[in-house]
């Protein structure tokens, strides 16, 4: 009962807003206000909010009560998401799905809830999204009714509507969210094991090529970032190309490069994909190449650049294990126009891969660990071989004992595999423990 009228209120006032910033600015063209023009916004939906607050009271009618609450309602419509802004700018949620106006869901440390967020209809949750994205130069309509678009904090928002949808505006917003900047805090955060850790950092610093898989959300962004910022010496240039800027290297190294794919315009023309970029990358004399996620032919310009120079190479892929990994980044590679043989591919993964780093989230708490680092010894006949070097045991990550091929060139040989060889040998305590499991 008592909604209606805050709703009449917040209806028109939402219409007088937008009348009065016309007069003053072009509000098509705010892609990515500035201070002044967002404390011009935030003075014109204040005046207007008290306004209407005097005007009720002079009525009869009762005063706004929540007259901050309504004017930062009103200045998210304009310069973000509407309702969804302060989901957006909560730090702790990761994605926001939106499925119709009634029901929008927010994943919070890997689990998904239901808000409280909601629109008046779908028309208004579709007018927030085309305006977003008409912003950034793309359309959602009826013969373009899917869209993908970069927000201008980097997060990553796809929209579908009808005829694609059986009924509703369905949203999904990626936000990107780093929350370790280095092996270290890795480690704090559990992700990673110290021993395991010490090892990817002389790894990074040895200059060996990494693949880092795994599920959505499992991570993989984050620990590459983590070992990005292991790279060591001014001599470094490091080129990053991602699809959208998640990487927080250029601020860390002394030398860093960091380029953006880009989509087609509204015209469908202008795009840059990853793969444009990785070419031109070898251009930039870098020493290493680093790629947010591979999914396509560029696979095939990476595991190039891997074997012309470019050591300490890396980039991240979706995948369930390291085998996985390394089966379709041989697919990846071979949707090139090059056509090249499975073989010849197998061959260059084979030369141009030393490790797999994989990652999962753990269901039951919520933590996502490094499960597996995979190290690639060669071919196998026609299959890339290897072996585990870690491996996820007891909830730890665990040296499996195993040296690998390349230990002469961590820290000049000097890595404390014997250290770690006491330290990954189980208790009496743990191999009693696995002794009553392998009982029952």
């Amino acid at each position: 009962m008592a909604l209606a009228p805050t709703v009449t209120v917040e209806s028109t006032l939402r219409e007088e807003v937008r009348e009065e910033l016309r007069k003053v600015m072009d509000l098509d063209a705010l892609v990515e206000p500035d201070a002044v023009e967002a404390e011009r916004i935030r003075e014109v939906v204040r005046g207007l909010v008290d306004a209407a607050s005097h005007r009720a009271v002079a009525i009869g009618d009762s005063p706004i009560v929540d007259r901050d609450g309504l004017t930062q309602r009103l200045v998210d419509e304009i310069l973000g998401l509407g309702p969804l802004q302060p989901l957006l700018d909560d730090p702790a949620i990761e994605e926001i799905i939106v499925n119709g106006p009634h029901r929008v869901f927010a994943i919070q440390h890997g689990r998904k809830r239901l808000t409280d967020v909601f629109f008046e209809d779908d028309a208004e949750l579709l007018r927030i999204v085309r305006r977003a994205v008409g912003r950034l130069g793309r359309r959602l309509d009826e013969t373009s009714p899917l869209v993908d678009a970069r927000l201008p904090d980097g997060s990553r928002l796809n929209a579908v509507i009808p005829p694609l949808t059986s009924r509703w505006t369905h949203v999904t917003v990626r936000k990107f969210l780093l929350r370790a900047r280095t092996l270290d805090d890795l480690v704090a955060l559990g992700t990673l094991s110290p021993e395991a850790a010490a090892f990817l950092e002389a790894a990074v610093q040895a200059g060996l090529n990494m693949l880092i898989s795994g599920g959505t959300g499992s991570g993989k962004t984050t620990c590459l970032n983590a070992l990005g910022a292991s790279i060591a010496g001014g001599e470094e240039r490091l080129v990053i190309i991602e699809e959208t800027g998640e990487l927080q290297l250029e601020s860390m190294l002394p030398d860093c490069v960091a380029l953006q794919s880009r989509l087609p315009n509204i015209e469908g023309i202008g795009a840059f994909p990853i793969r444009s970029l990785v070419k031109n990358a070898l251009r930039m004399r870098p020493t290493r190449i680093v790629v947010g996620e591979v999914r396509g032919a560029e696979a095939l310009d990476m595991l190039s650049a891997m074997n012309s120079g470019h050591d300490g190479s890396m980039c991240t892929i979706h995948a369930n294990g390291p085998r996985q990994a390394l089966s379709k980044l041989r697919m990846y590679a071979m949707m090139a126009d090059e056509s090249l043989p499975a073989e010849a591919v197998t061959e260059m993964i084979a030369e141009a891969l030393n490790l797999v780093v994989h990652l999962r989230l753990e269901p039951a708490s919520d933590r996502r660990v490094v499960t597996n680092v995979y190290e690639v010894t060669g071919l196998e006949g026609d299959t890339v071989a290897g072996t585990d070097l870690f491996t996820w045991s007891d909830g730890a990550l665990r040296w499996s004992g195993i040296r690998p091929r390349f230990a002469s060139q961590l820290q000049g040989g000097a890595f404390p595999w014997d250290r770690m060889q006491a330290e990954s040998v189980p208790t009496q305590r743990e191999l009693e423990r696995n002794e009553r499991r392998l009982e029952r």
